[in-house]
């Protein structure tokens, strides 16, 4: 191919001529010769590009992850068959229309029993240590084994008088023990996919910023199962 810029060395060429150039070679080709030809000259230059993007894609995503705020992070021992769809449900229960406002269902922390008093490994245990040990946690739904190892702490749980109220404890006195609530017969929970073949306490830790979320969601749990 015969252009007028061949008559000069590409060295020799200003930045305007070398563009006019590229252009004339690019306009010479067919689709398929045009792409294998800037694949081949210009991958870098497409690769930096490429980069680029996904680090201002990551972050954007990044700043935009400080934004939001936990409203509720809830940890359900044994619960692998949760479906975390019920706190979607629980947030359109609150009427809480924030999309900044994140809740957490974490089924990551399972006994090799469904009762709670078969074993845990030690990755798991050291999973249920790190969400109470950083505060990560607002409330665990677990085996009356966990509930009865955190129960024995002084002040580590929230009575549930305190929580709830009076009225709601005269209300369920069945299932109302001094720092925790029964739900294994919530039908909320049941709805979602829960399987415990034993009792189920929920418990809220001192901790917990979000009591008011906690306190709606034993609410949920419970005035679903009536």
């Amino acid at each position: 191919m015969d252009t007028k810029f061949q008559k000069k060395h590409e060295s020799d060429m200003t930045k305007q001529e070398r563009r006019a150039l590229e252009r004339e070679k690019l306009g010479s080709m067919n689709g398929k010769e045009r792409l294998e030809y800037i694949l081949t000259y210009y991958k870098l230059q497409i690769a930096l590009a490429f980069g680029a993007v996904l680090l201002v894609i990551g972050a954007v995503r990044w700043v935009d992850s400080f934004l939001n705020e936990t409203a509720l992070y809830a940890a359900v021992v044994n619960g692998r068959n949760l479906d975390p769809g019920i706190m979607e449900q629980f947030q359109a229960y609150r009427g809480d229309m924030d999309r900044r406002h994140i809740y957490t269902l974490d089924t990551s922390v399972a006994f090799s029993d469904q009762d709670g008093s078969g074993e845990m490994d030690y990755a798991t245990r050291m999973k249920m240590v790190t969400l109470v040990g950083a505060n990560t946690a607002d409330l665990f739904i677990c085996p009356e084994s966990v509930y009865q190892e955190y129960s024995k702490e002084e002040n580590f749980l929230v009575p549930v008088e305190e929580l709830m109220g009076e009225q709601f404890v005269s209300s369920h006195k069945e299932i109302c023990e001094k720092d925790a609530v029964r739900v294994e017969n919530s039908g909320i929970l049941e709805k979602y996919g829960y399987q415990n073949s034993g009792a189920a306490y929920l418990i809220v830790f001192q901790y917990s910023k979000n009591q008011d979320a906690a306190a709606d969601f034993v609410e949920f749990l419970v005035e679903g199962a009536e």
